[in-house]
């Protein structure tokens, strides 16, 4: 098992979540702390899965917790997009409850970026 980590970028108007390894019940203090900072610093929230080997239901429900908090707030422009390698073990979980229905899901993190501008615009 891979120890998961989390890197906090920046891409222009977005903070980006980056979630390397392996993150289940052990790793949720962890994401929910950055999520919720990522969500309260008022910019969009792109969470990038394309380095991620495995989540479970723990960690699904806290990308839906910031998604709904991004969602409900007052400011109609911000989004909340999650980057997953297609065929990966991410979309595979994603695919299975159908994550993509609710949050906008995106191959790459460059057409999270275009996507993100172009929702803004």
């Amino acid at each position: 098992m891979t120890v998961g980590h989390i890197g906090v970028e920046s891409e222009g108007e977005a903070v980006v979540l980056v979630l390397l390894g392996e993150h289940d019940l052990s790793t949720v203090p962890d994401v929910r702390a950055a999520v919720d900072e990522a969500v309260g610093s008022g910019r969009d929230v792109i969470v990038d899965l394309a380095q991620t080997e495995f989540i479970d239901s723990s960690i699904l429900g806290v990308l839906v917790a910031g998604y709904r908090r991004v969602t409900a707030e007052s400011e109609p422009h911000r989004s909340f997009a999650v980057v997953a390698r297609p065929e990966g073990p991410v979309t595979r979980l994603f695919d299975l409850v159908a994550i993509s229905d609710v949050i906008q899901v995106y191959p790459t993190r460059g057409a999270a970026i275009a996507g993100l501008n172009g929702a803004a615009g």
